[in-house]
């Protein structure tokens, strides 16, 4: 992949803060008697259910927080994207002070410095993992409770679309991390034989 399509490629990924919000728009909230009214069926649930299924949503939701906060990895590969493509200009111009600080800045600089967004990239996937299992748990249960058409109406509404866009998210950007890597690798070390 050259910088060109990586730069397009970072600049399609999802946004996460919105996939998370309008995931928790479509699904189950906290059940009480004022909420959840796209799914009055849920009001029929026994206490103990309720209960089960709010401590499990409320799990859910303090993981989404991390979820959501995340949306700052993209903002960092928007970053490498344009400083790569800066990187190769000042390399081929041979403007080695600039092609040093660029280099400097994306190996030291507290906001990106790529080792701290390769934990990041990590950390979201493993909170989108612990996501996707408490949303199938909550699922799970639900299935048991409900009648078929409901359990059908309740799975036919578009948080799966979202998760889904979530989870590409998480494969997209492991990907383009990766690409950004060896050509950061490539670029850099062609600065050093410019010395």
């Amino acid at each position: 992949m050259n910088l060109r399509e990586l730069k397009k490629e970072v600049q399609e990924l999802g946004d996460i803060s919105k996939d998370i919000n309008k995931f928790h728009d479509n699904w189950v909230k906290p059940i009480r008697s004022n909420t959840n009214k796209h799914l009055p069926f849920l009001k029929k649930l026994p206490e103990e259910v309720k209960d089960e299924v709010n401590k499990k949503i409320y799990l859910m939701q303090k993981n989404s927080e991390n979820i959501r906060h995340s949306q700052i990895i993209t903002n960092k590969l928007n970053f490498y994207s344009r400083y790569l493509i800066e990187l190769k200009l000042t390399t081929l111009n041979g403007d080695r002070k600039k092609s040093e600080m660029i280099t400097n800045r994306l190996l030291n600089d507290d906001f990106l410095k790529m080792k701290n967004t390769i934990s990041d990239i990590k950390s979201f996937d493993e909170n989108l993992k612990e996501f996707t299992g408490q949303y199938h748990e909550i699922n799970k249960l639900l299935e048991k409770k409900l009648s078929l058409d409901e359990v059908l109406f309740l799975m036919d509404l578009p948080h799966k679309k979202y998760l889904y866009n979530l989870t590409e998210t998480s494969k997209k950007q492991k990907k383009i991390v990766r690409h950004i890597g060896r050509h950061f690798i490539s670029l850099a070390k062609k600065t050093v034989l410019n010395k």
